[in-house]
């Protein structure tokens, strides 16, 4: 209670930064996290420049296709971290200045950074949570974009840095008028966003709901889920305690019983498992066990790598193993480093969102269907580049049982639409599928991202239905025609076994002629079959 009355003492607190206070800032070794002493009193507003919101926004997740990472000297992560991040991915250091460029190139040379992967931004900066005050990435219609906001330390450089980012990029940049901070915000990509109540306590001249508003415009979130803390720390941040994984898995941190927060923390993951996912489900719930507060879940997620902060504890390879399990066919990494509970490499970090990406949107099957039965399977693909989508390359992967892949062609119905037509194996068993996007110049996606190593699944089911059996009474006569009839008129034939709209196996089994639509043509049939004049409904031949 007491940290969020200091908090919100704080935050009332407007007095203007000045030129001398700025330049103290960014030459002030001591910059913390957290407020340091002689920030405290100076304010988080400066001079923002609000925008007009994207007429059309999709806020990128972390998981999603990234050209590189952006990091600040002086350092937060070792240089082995570094040289791990350049094998396979741009790196972009915030430099102040040509001197120190050259500087930070010598020590890449000596630490066997890869220089071929290396770039830097000149920019003033303040301090090195990149993930704090670096960009928000959406697409908007036309292009990879950058939603800026106001930062929620009196950091007027570190404030900027998502503007210098849009100028070295290229690419438009919009001003979203709340006070926020990345390390309290994680995205699905599709629309879903959360963070702790602290995006609240800090944008005292906001309701909740405006708050909501201005995140549904500028960065295209229709689902916000806002949590207390469960850790009750000074940050409050999300990335302290949980994770998304992808659009339908959450990284939870686990404790102790004995731990002072063991409650709040168990009631942040029951939550979690209680919501439902983009893609219609409830949440997977991934554990990892933190008995130290050690910062397991501030981890970096980069294409297709997993870099986990470790602290050389007898749990740390407990907590790469969760990452492996929850992310089959990512490498999964661990550094050790100058860790906190509240501060890692995720908070020192800040993936750069791939403005070649292709992306792919598909609703996935997860229910059970029935053996025998056409699967419709639809996506909409955008290349960001604008390149031409290499219709040789898309395609659905799926198997049956575990055998193996068979691959169908997705085929363009114009307007980024795709589509195909699968066959269900007619028998019980387990069909897995994932699909493949890629355009001219050679960038793809998969969805799910790891595609064979982690594909959508579901229960192929065996149907014992009677084809014209509507009240499922084990017998076809008269009266499942007239049922059939109340229906077609729109009537509510049997609302005490199946109310309106019918359930998809008794849609089925009044559909005896497969047309795919319920007639009067199928209650004829039916009587047909039941007086002997068809041996046979057409659905059984």
């Amino acid at each position: 209670m007491y940290k969020g009355i200091f908090a919100l003492i704080l935050m009332l607190i407007f007095l203007p930064l000045s030129s001398s206070e700025a330049t103290a800032l960014s030459a002030n070794p001591r910059l913390g996290h957290y407020l340091n002493i002689d920030e405290m009193g100076m304010s988080s507003a400066r001079d923002f420049y609000p925008t007009d919101p994207p007429a059309l926004a999709r806020n990128i997740a972390e998981f999603e296709q990234m050209e590189g990472v952006l990091i600040r000297y002086p350092f937060g992560i070792s240089y082995s971290v570094i040289a791990a991040l350049a094998e396979e991915d741009k790196v972009v250091t915030v430099v102040s200045s040509n001197n120190q460029q050259n500087t930070v190139t010598s020590s890449y040379i000596a630490y066997g950074v890869n220089l071929d992967n290396c770039e830097f931004l000149i920019a003033p900066s303040d301090s090195y949570w990149t993930r704090d005050y670096g960009p928000w990435y959406i697409y908007d219609g036309e292009e990879v974009a950058i939603v800026n906001f106001i930062y929620n330390r009196p950091r007027p450089n570190d404030n900027d840095i998502p503007i210098a980012v849009a100028d070295y990029l290229g690419i438009g940049l919009y001003g979203m008028s709340v006070e926020h901070t990345g390390g309290n915000y994680m995205t699905d990509g599709y629309g879903i966003s959360a963070s702790t109540d602290l995006v609240i306590l800090e944008n005292p001249g906001l309701t909740e709901a405006e708050i909501d508003q201005y995140m549904a415009d500028y960065l295209g979130i229709t689902t916000y889920h806002k949590l207390a803390d469960p850790n009750n720390t000074y940050i409050d941040h999300i990335d302290c305690w949980g994770k998304f994984l992808g659009v339908d898995k959450v990284l939870i941190r686990e404790v102790p019983t004995s731990h002072a927060q063991y409650d709040e923390i168990e009631a942040t993951a029951a939550y979690f498992a209680e919501q439902i996912c983009s893609w219609g489900y409830p949440y997977e719930v991934y554990r990892v066990y933190t008995p130290n507060n050690q910062p397991y879940t501030n981890s970096l997620i980069l294409n297709k790598r997993v870099f986990v902060p470790i602290t050389g504890s007898g749990w740390d390879d407990d907590a790469l193993a969760v990452y492996e399990a929850a992310m089959p066919g990512y490498e999964v990494m661990g550094f050790t480093g100058t860790w906190e509970s509240t501060d890692a490499l995720h908070c020192r970090t800040k993936g750069i969102a791939d403005r070649q990406m292709v992306h792919l949107a598909h609703q996935p099957y997860w229910q059970d269907e029935y053996g025998g039965s056409s699967l419709s399977l639809t996506a909409e693909v955008t290349a960001y580049s604008g390149e031409v989508l290499l219709a040789d390359s898309m395609y659905v992967a799926w198997r049956f049982n575990g055998a193996g892949w068979n691959y169908s062609s997705l085929i363009s119905q114009g307007n980024n639409s795709w589509e195909t037509e699968i066959m269900i194996p007619g028998a019980e068993g387990e069909f897995e599928y994932y699909l493949h996007a890629e355009d001219m110049s050679g960038n793809e996606v998969e969805q799910p991202p790891a595609g064979a190593y982690d594909p959508h699944q579901f229960s192929v089911v065996f149907s014992n239905m009677l084809y014209g059996d509507i009240d499922s009474s084990g017998v076809v006569d008269s009266y499942d025609a007239a049922l059939v009839l109340q229906y077609v008129v729109g009537l509510d034939p049997i609302p005490l076994i199946d109310p309106l709209p019918w359930e998809a196996e008794r849609i089925e089994a009044a559909d005896v002629d497969n047309s795919g639509i319920i007639d009067s043509y199928d209650a004829s049939l039916i009587m047909q079959y039941i007086v002997g004049l068809i041996g046979e409904l057409p659905v059984d031949e």
